[in-house]
């Protein structure tokens, strides 16, 4: 049986870019699904390439232009506020994360948990979860949509807490909880 501690060390291990795989219980949805992720993947890398990506994109639908300009404007100041030591005004998170442990694991202020990031490349959904019905605007469906097709709608954040991870793959090493 492994420790969350054994998970932290195997990604610690990983030098540069890697592949790992976890299995994971949703902590809102109750989900499990086995997620395949890039460790070491940068986020503002994703935001640059979601930003290039999207300036290319021609929309007439006036609700999927204004989500763009939107999308647009927040990628521009994410990295605008990163080159200058800040973050974007409309990060809802930026207090949370008190100090990194390692590249890709960081600590939660909340609840002292530690969260793995990675770049989501496959998702298995062993037992579907309950998803609440939102309510949301037209636009920030739009942009939803929008965001979920370009390289920042794969950047994930995983809770490591016991009981919502029951297995990973890291580096070869194969981790059960």
């Amino acid at each position: 049986m492994s420790t969350l501690l054994d998970l932290v060390k195997a990604v610690a291990t990983v030098g540069g870019v890697q592949f790992a795989a976890i299995t994971y219980r949703a902590k809102s949805t109750n989900e499990l699904a086995r997620h395949t992720i890039i460790l070491g993947a940068s986020y503002l890398a994703c935001v640059e390439k979601s930003r290039a990506q999207l300036a290319k994109a021609r929309f007439g639908d006036p609700i999927k232009k204004q989500a763009q300009a939107e999308l647009l404007a927040s990628f521009q100041e994410t990295l605008d506020k990163h080159a200058i030591g800040q973050k974007n005004s409309a990060y809802t998170k930026s207090e949370v994360y008190v100090d990194t442990v390692i590249p890709g694991v960081k600590i939660n202020s909340n609840d002292n948990s530690l969260q793995l990031f990675g770049l989501s490349t496959a998702k298995v959904v062993l037992e579907p979860g309950v998803h609440k019905i939102v309510n949301s605007k037209p636009l920030t469906v739009v942009k939803n949509k929008l965001r979920s097709k370009l390289p920042i709608g794969k950047f994930r954040e995983f809770a490591l807490d016991y009981g919502v991870v029951d297995s990973a793959r890291v580096n070869g090493k194969v981790l059960e909880f």
